[in-house]
């Protein structure tokens, strides 16, 4: 649909440069619905940054939250092991796992050929050929809520149930501004993962890695990191909207 609708306008502007042609007036229209474009284009990207910087303070707010043990946003509902402490509840998140597309077929016929009429050929035999796995993709499987504790990661979801136990993880990659997650664990064969709703909310990532860092060097170093990342953060808003303000 999307690119039908783009070829539609591309047709419509040809159209209308042709008319212009013939008649001179009909310029003054284009060249007044080109700056109107480029106009709305700017102010959609100055829109768009502007939300971006705002998404960021906000998720450096809450890596501070996080620090000061203040970031649980809803009730947990759910019961905890001894010792275990709850750090963030994020009640929107999608779950990700690696899936298969389906399969390919590749192959041909077998047989022996022979001819019907002078220019018809026929075919005795049958097909040869292999399905092949095609290779699996990190996908969206459910959505869901994401409970963060001192010692496991938990999604609750409408299809799916998954709790990662930090002691038995094997490499946990925040993506890019905490956006999202990957998460591998002694127990499970494949890698699975966290990925926010909202590109500007505070994701799973930061939250999964101030867990992990808590679960494996203690509060101190979990709470000097959440702290220098916020800084980071923060800083890194103030250097863009200088640029914006020139």
């Amino acid at each position: 649909m999307g690119g039908c609708s783009k070829f539609f306008y591309i047709v419509l502007g040809l159209l209308f440069v042709l008319l212009a042609m013939s008649m001179p007036i009909l310029w003054v229209f284009l060249l007044i619905g080109v700056a109107a474009a480029v106009f709305a284009h700017i102010v959609n990207n100055r829109t768009k940054q502007k939300d971006l910087l705002i998404g960021l303070e906000q998720q450096a707010n809450a890596l501070d939250g996080l620090a000061a043990g203040v970031a649980i946003v809803s009730p947990l509902a759910i019961s905890l092991a001894k010792g275990e402490k709850p750090i963030c509840v994020l009640p929107s998140v999608a779950l990700t796992e690696y899936e298969s597309t389906g399969s390919s077929f590749s192959g041909g016929t077998a047989g022996v050929s022979f001819p019907l009429t002078d220019t018809i050929g026929g075919n005795v035999g049958g097909m040869k050929g292999s399905f092949t796995r095609n290779p699996e993709q990190l996908m969206i499987v459910d959505q869901g809520k994401a409970i963060f504790t001192n010692q496991r990661i938990l999604f609750s979801g409408a299809k799916f149930v998954r709790d990662w136990n930090l002691k038995d993880t094997v490499s946990l990659e925040p993506g890019p501004n905490g956006f999202d997650v990957k998460i591998a664990v002694t127990n499970r064969d494949r890698t699975s993962g966290l990925r926010g709703i909202n590109l500007n909310d505070f994701g799973p990532g930061y939250a999964a890695a101030y867990a992990f860092n808590l679960s494996q060097n203690g509060l101190e170093s979990a709470n000097q990191w959440a702290k220098a990342l916020a800084l980071e953060i923060r800083e890194a808003v103030s250097v863009e909207r200088s640029k914006t303000s020139k």
